[in-house]
């Protein structure tokens, strides 16, 4: 009786909220709304982690749905949101919201969504990774932003965290540089010892930042990776000088080859109207001298 009686008031919770709902802000969709957590807080009566979890469940009744029919289900970001901001420690809205939203999408609901996350779990670094690519990515990407949100991750002790995700932070960093500034970078992260497990990661950080990944044949971007690498493993090891690196580097950086310029139209037209009026030219000289000399002689006394 004490659970039908919390499953009765745990609906009557959720139509009270729909009856004070607003529209969601810049989904560009009239047909949905969504209660402020404020209210569905106050109405719940302390009943926040259920409350949250009814909401969620018809969050993904709405997301299946929307994957048979074809149509946008554009609330995730939105319902994610209440439910965390019911429930902080209610950690799958912060995963799915993760793992399905595009990296690229307009909407930055999800935002909101991710800075709870790594607030609530600063360990996980999953979802500052996930963050990370949608502050990079966003509809106004800010890659020192994502810089900032995964360094920490850098001396974690965290065991599961993959190199190249040590790493990355780096990457954000040198995507906002000069080419010439990070290339220097590069190579002056290859001289510090706390750099040397990550070489390779170096290395191909180094060919992408030359924009070498544009060479026409995989022949030619393999003999070139193996000289970078080469390179920085001879900077790491103290054989070759840095000033020398950042040279054979900059000489290595990618130069689109040069088109031929197109034949002006207007310049051969003009060649042409030319060769036309000589030879018209000619003709005219060549009949006026045949004309003269068929006029009889006595005819010019």
């Amino acid at each position: 009786m004490r659970y039908l009686v919390t499953l009765i008031l745990s609906i009557l919770v959720i139509v009270a909220a729909f009856h004070f709902a607003k529209p969601l802000p810049n989904t560009q969709f009239d047909e949905s709304f969504m209660p402020k957590a404020n209210y569905v807080r106050y109405i719940a009566a302390g009943n926040n982690s259920a409350v949250a979890g009814l909401f969620w469940i018809k969050a993904l009744t709405n997301l299946g749905e929307s994957y048979l029919t074809g149509t946008e289900f554009a609330y995730l970001g939105h319902i994610a949101d209440l439910c965390t901001d019911l429930d902080s420690l209610f950690y799958t809205p912060y995963y799915v919201v993760g793992g399905i939203s595009a990296m690229d999408s307009p909407d930055t609901s999800d935002f909101k969504v991710f800075r709870r996350g790594i607030r609530v779990y600063p360990e996980d670094w999953r979802l500052a990774l996930y963050y990370a690519l949608r502050l990079a990515n966003g509809p106004h990407p800010d890659k020192k932003a994502a810089a900032d949100v995964m360094r920490p991750y850098f001396d974690s002790p965290d065991t599961t965290i993959p190199p190249h995700i040590r790493t990355i932070y780096r990457t954000f960093e040198l995507d906002t540089m000069q080419t010439e500034m990070a290339v220097a970078t590069i190579i002056e992260d290859a001289m510090q010892p706390r750099y040397k497990a990550f070489l390779e990661s170096l290395s191909n950080k180094m060919f992408r930042m030359l924009g070498l990944r544009a060479l026409p044949t995989m022949e030619e971007k393999d003999r070139v990776r193996d000289i970078i690498k080469d390179i920085i493993q001879k900077v790491a090891d103290g054989n070759l000088h840095p000033q020398q690196a950042f040279g054979l580097c900059m000489s290595m950086k990618y130069k689109p080859p040069v088109e031929p310029p197109a034949a002006d139209s207007l310049s051969a037209d003009s060649a042409n109207v030319a060769a036309v009026a000589d030879s018209t030219s000619a003709a005219v000289a060549d009949s006026t001298v045949s004309d003269s000399t068929a006029v009889p002689a006595s005819a010019t006394n």
